[in-house]
């Protein structure tokens, strides 16, 4: 939630800029410097989570926010407000690609979709909060925009107390990393988590992704038997993250700048922000039936239709309810190439071959705000919200081969992992029984 509300605070906050301040090119160049801090801190920061730790990292990337927040709510002139949104960027990147490998390891094969869509429905919730909290903040403060980024640096202050407090380091990081301490933290962990251990059988596989576990100095994301693979996430969630983070972005400006309201802007980007937190919920429902990687291609078609009609309409009630559908569709298949990814590498591995996805994805969303910026002077918002179907239609190419060559390996997990749980239940069925 933290993530959402301190990145896409950006965009609620661009049509309030004074002109003297940010010219319409200077914009783009403030929202892709998020995007940039956030392909660096996913490739070259969050991988030390593999070697040092989860916990760790998303403090450090708590951290970052709150000092980089500050920054940017007293930066005199664009030049600082583009390096306090490069660092926000980064701690955005350390914390969305460690904190989603958090969830994946305390969750079981079966449940590891509903995991994920619960943990990524704060992304979209922050956005959406961002939006409303804008539109009040504007209104009370008269178009005050440092407002927005004091909320941002207390709310992260807060989110470091929590997780601080709160948030253990993974099972599955002590165990594989084997630490001089690990099985003691491991037992403090388990006491309150009402899990029974015992050393002696606490180091098996997790899962058939895990058996071979490389070397965490070396990129084994690129190794024979991941490579297609990888290089698909990498391709797939770069065009998806290009159109997403466009028109998360950029919609309120555009929609202000057909309409010549500023509240008609603000309004459609919440609402595909509130599209997009219902996008998490959907996923999670849905994906304890269904492979996370036949979703994300099934929901990226159903993207590509709903921004077409979107952008035949710009206005009206038909154009409400396709920015709901769009900002649905769309994050559904973000929390569907977030779920699919950690498990198709092993344990070690795990959090840079994420963090490497999310990071290289970032080129696209790095550079389309940035076209968008200098479009936006000379061509219709029309014409630029249809160019952003066509990296929807390419991620939903790279989504449906993905599902082709894993889902034998996938279902048969899921098929494991409902075996272990049913015989789980029979065990403790006859404990019940021995006791009576």
């Amino acid at each position: 939630m933290l993530d959402g509300f301190d990145f896409f605070a950006m965009g609620f906050v661009l049509p309030h800029l004074p002109a003297d301040f940010a010219a319409p090119s200077e914009k783009g160049y403030l929202i892709s410097a998020g995007l940039l801090g956030m392909a660096v801190g996913a490739i070259f920061v969050a991988p030390l989570a593999d070697r040092y730790g989860r916990r760790l990292l998303i403090l450090a990337g708590l951290t970052l926010n709150i000092a980089s927040m500050v920054t940017t709510a007293l930066a005199p002139n664009t030049a600082v407000m583009l390096g306090g949104r490069f660092l926000t960027g980064i701690g955005v990147g350390i914390i969305s690609a460690t904190m989603i490998v958090v969830a994946q390891e305390y969750s079981s094969a079966a449940r590891r979709n509903f995991a994920i869509g619960i943990v990524t429905v704060g992304f979209p919730l922050g956005s959406t909060l961002a939006g409303l909290t804008g539109v009040s903040l504007m209104s009370i403060f008269g178009g005050a925009w440092q407002a927005m980024f004091w909320v941002g640096a207390s709310v992260s202050l807060l989110g470091l107390v929590l997780v601080a407090a709160l948030l253990p380091e993974t099972l599955t990081f002590l165990l594989t990393a084997d630490k001089p301490g690990a099985h003691d933290k491991v037992a403090r962990i388990a006491i309150k988590l009402g899990l029974d251990y015992t050393p002696a059988t606490a180091q098996q596989p997790e899962s058939p992704t895990t058996t071979a576990l490389p070397d965490p100095g070396k990129p084994r994301v690129l190794s024979a038997e991941l490579r297609e693979r990888t290089i698909l996430l990498w391709i797939g969630y770069a065009f998806l993250t290009a159109a997403y983070y466009f028109v998360g972005t950029w919609t309120p400006q555009l929609i202000a700048d057909a309409s010549g309201s500023t509240q008609d802007g603000a309004i459609a980007g919440t609402i595909i922000s509130i599209g997009s937190l219902a996008g998490s919920i959907v996923f999670g429902l849905i994906g304890l039936k269904f492979l996370a990687t036949r979703i994300a291609w099934m929901a990226l078609s159903l993207a590509v239709v709903s921004l077409v009609l979107f952008t035949g309409t710009m206005g009206g009630p038909l154009a409400l309810v396709m920015a709901t559908a769009l900002g649905l569709a769309v994050f559904v298949s973000v929390s569907s190439y977030t779920a699919m990814a950690p498990p198709m590498y092993p344990a070690l591995a795990r959090a840079r071959g994420y963090g490497l996805m999310v990071g290289i994805s970032r080129i696209g969303a790095i550079i389309t705000p940035i076209l968008a910026g200098y479009a936006s002077g000379s061509v219709a918002p029309k014409y630029i919200f249809l160019a952003a179907s066509i990296p929807l239609a390419i991620s939903a190419l790279a989504a449906l081969r993905l599902w082709l060559i894993t889902r034998s390996q996938f279902t048969a997990e899921l098929a494991d992992a409902a075996a272990m749980h049913e015989a789980a239940r029979t065990l403790d069925t006859e404990s019940r029984t021995a006791v009576r």
